[in-house]
Formats: C-alpha cells, sequence, structure tokens
C-alpha cells in the first residue's frame, strides 16, 4: 500500500493522449443530430480490435504481477484520492492485475482531458466490483461481450468518489461466476437510490457511476431502444441497457432489479445488470401536475453542475400533464408535442414548438408520423383536431434536450371531463 501511494500520480490536463472532446459514439450519449433526439445512439464503431489486447507503450514495462481480487485492488484505487488533480481523478503509476466478469459499458461523456479516457467498463468478481477506464476502440469491441470474463491489467485510479482501474491490457478467461445479490446494497425504494444519485460528484457533463443496488419496481414502458421507465410506490427511475433491453420485459410486470446508479447529464438512472420476476406490485401513483411552461425553468448548464432539488429531481416521479396535444412537421413526419393551451394551428418547425414551450413526446408512436398507419397508431392523433380537446397525460420528464426544449415519455392520457 505505501509503496503504491508514493507512486500515484495526477493526470496532467494538458496531456492530448487522454479520452477528449465531446463524446461521439456509446450507450449513453445524447443524439443532438435532429429533433428526435435521445441520450442513447445505441451505436458502436466497427470491431479493430481482437479480444486480447495491449497498449504497446506500456506492456512492456509492466512487471510479472501477482493477482489480486477486485475488493484489494477497490482499497488502492480509492487511496488515489490523496493525490487527485482538481476535477477529482488520481492515477497511479503502479500495475495491478485481476480477473472479473464484464457487467455493462458505460460512456462518461467528458469534454475535457483531466477527466481520463471516457468510455467505462464495470467489472465484479466474488469479492466486488470496479470501473475500469478504457480507450474507445476496446469499448466498441466488448460491445456484445457482456457476460463475458476477462483478467486486466492496469493502474488503479479515483474518479470522482469512484475506484477505478485504468486498463492497459486485457485477455480472455474462463467464465467467472458472480452473484450479485451479495454484492449489491438493498434499496428499500427508489427514493433510496435518488437519494445516493444526489450525493454524487459530477464531471462537467453532469455524469458519475456508483455503486450496485437491488430494488423491486414496476416496468411502464420503453423510452428509447435502450432506456426502460420503472416504477415503484412512490417514484420512478429510467434504466438503461443495451439496445436489446426491452425485450426483456413485460409492460405492467414487476421485477427484481440490480443495478449500478449512475448520472447523465445530470440526470438520475441506473445501469441494467440483472432481473428476476417477483409477484405483482400494486402501485397507486400520486400525480403531481406540471406544466409545460414550467417544467422548461429546468435546465442543465454544462460546467455549471446544477443539483437536487432543481433540474436532477425532475426526473424522479411522474407528473400529470393537463392540456392539448400538437403536431410539429419536419421533412413532412410529424411529431407530438404536448401544449399548455389551445393552438388551432400546427408548428412548421421544432423551433416554433419549442419557442411555444411545448413538451416533446419521445414515444415511438409519436415521432416520425409519415404514412396513415403511422397516425392511426399514435394515441394522440384523435386528440388533435380543429376544435380543442383538452387531456390529460401522464408522463416522465425525459430530457433536456441540446436543441434547447424538453422531451418527455408518456405513460397514458385520456380525455378530461
Amino acid at each position: 500500500m505505501m509503496l503504491l501511494l508514493s507512486s500515484c500520480v495526477t493526470p496532467n490536463p494538458s496531456d492530448t493522449s487522454l479520452e477528449s472532446s465531446s463524446n461521439t459514439s456509446g450507450e449513453i450519449s445524447s443524439d443532438t443530430s435532429g429533433d428526435n433526439s435521445s441520450d442513447t445512439t445505441g451505436g458502436t464503431a466497427s470491431d479493430t480490435t481482437s479480444d486480447s489486447s495491449s497498449d504497446s507503450s506500456t506492456s512492456d514495462s509492466i512487471p510479472e504481477l501477482e493477482s489480486q481480487t477486485i475488493a484489494e485492488i477497490r482499497v488502492l484505487s480509492l487511496a488515489c484520492q490523496t493525490i487527485a488533480n482538481e476535477v477529482g481523478v488520481g492515477i497511479s503509476s503502479e500495475y495491478v492485475k485481476f480477473s472479473g466478469k464484464l457487467l455493462a459499458r458505460l460512456d462518461s461523456a467528458t469534454s475535457k482531458s483531466a477527466y481520463g479516457k471516457q468510455y467505462k467498463l464495470l467489472f465484479a468478481d466474488t469479492t466486488g466490483y470496479i470501473y475500469v477506464s478504457a480507450d474507445y476502440a476496446i469499448y466498441a469491441n466488448l460491445e456484445d461481450k457482456i457476460g463475458s470474463s476477462y483478467q486486466i491489467i492496469g493502474s488503479p485510479s479515483y474518479y470522482l468518489g469512484a475506484a477505478e482501474v485504468v486498463l492497459s491490457s486485457y485477455s480472455s478467461v474462463a467464465a467467472i461466476d458472480v452473484d450479485l445479490s451479495t454484492l449489491a446494497e438493498d434499496a428499500e425504494s427508489l427514493a433510496d437510490v435518488h437519494a445516493h444519485a444526489s450525493s454524487l460528484r459530477l464531471n462537467n457533463k453532469g455524469v458519475a457511476f456508483s455503486k450496485l443496488v437491488a430494488f423491486d419496481a414496476v416496468y411502464f414502458g420503453k423510452a428509447d431502444d435502450s432506456v426502460l421507465l420503472f416504477i415503484d410506490a412512490d417514484n420512478a427511475v429510467y434504466v438503461h441497457g443495451n439496445r436489446y433491453i426491452g425485450s426483456q420485459f413485460t409492460p405492467g410486470n414487476s421485477y427484481r432489479l440490480i443495478t449500478a446508479i449512475t448520472m447523465f447529464k445530470f440526470r438520475p438512472g441506473v445501469e441494467f445488470l440483472e432481473k428476476t420476476a417477483i409477484d405483482k406490485m400494486e402501485i397507486e401513483v400520486d400525480l403531481e401536475s406540471l406544466t409545460a411552461a414550467e417544467l422548461y425553468n429546468y435546465q442543465f448548464e454544462v460546467d455549471k453542475a446544477p443539483s437536487y432539488p432543481d433540474y436532477s429531481s425532475k426526473f424522479t416521479k411522474l407528473y400529470a400533464h393537463i392540456g392539448y396535444a400538437n403536431y410539429y412537421f419536419k421533412d413532412g413526419d410529424a411529431y407530438v408535442v404536448l401544449e399548455d393551451t389551445y393552438n388551432e394551428n400546427t408548428y412548421s418547425t421544432y423551433q416554433g414548438a419549442r419557442s411555444a414551450k411545448a413538451l416533446f413526446l419521445k414515444n415511438d408512436n409519436c415521432v416520425d408520423l409519415y404514412t396513415e398507419s403511422d397516425f392511426s397508431n399514435c394515441p394522440f392523433d384523435q386528440y388533435i383536431t380543429g376544435e380543442p380537446v383538452q387531456i390529460k397525460t401522464i408522463f416522465m420528464p425525459y430530457l433536456w434536450n441540446d436543441l434547447d426544449y424538453w422531451q418527455g415519455f408518456a405513460v397514458d392520457t385520456f380525455i378530461v371531463d
């Protein structure tokens, strides 16, 4: 321990070898290329590396290492807090080796080199879990390798309160059996999840990764290809996974989830790791009303780190919006927006709807409407008429889009009597 502590180094913010700039791909990145924006691209680069990789600039200098447990390495990594730089990152010049099971891939979405490499891999063994910082080529190569086991060699590091290892090389090993229920903390409710997320130190993009937690919740629907909405009696949370995650759940069913708590662009959430079906939970949601105009008062600002109970708290529960549905059009396609007051005219641009402080819906059946079938399958089409039809929509705020409008995920809607 003392030898390792004495050799910890602070990463140089001007070191251009560190991953920096805005996110180019990954599992939890914000797509700002068009109006139908989300926080998941689901895309990765082509496979450019083999299943065994090493950094030639460092591998020749790495001595023979004795394998350690993740629990032991976590202690060494957290000790690097004493030499963390101004943004909370400290990296040792020593090396460690461990074998673990790959649980998840995440993207830290940072724009400052002082934060180090932006791509993260979550590993576990029977003693604990740890995040591994990797370059994009390795991150992309492991896209379909969740559940596989690897030997990792790298440097212990400290990242904004979390234990990490900066990857130098990896190679496949025999399957490692890990019981995640022994590693995850029990959360009595989603309120506990949000309380912990609100305490995390974030990078300049409002991102953080933290502990494993287990909780019970009901699946309400797919907010995006890799983002699902779960609720319990009082709160709600977005669960992120790969682009196939939605096929693993049935709307309305209840599950015991094991997840990793995350923050993305100041939005609390969890990364999906494991599930078990449980008996149906009976839930009565007490809804607070929220207008679209009020929601526009809550925005994040990069590098200014707003915290709970402001912007971030808007992603902790369902709300009720009472108002009217409308369309805006882009390249001939229609997109559903919710408005506080009736507008007999549709919008020809998203800028017009944004100026009116409309809530843009993220649901699959509310975007890119073009064919007659698209419109007939949209639950809001029947309410967009020449006469005002007031509706009540139960929704969860989804994201303050980089194009400066609010998105929401609609759970249910009906006519106001």
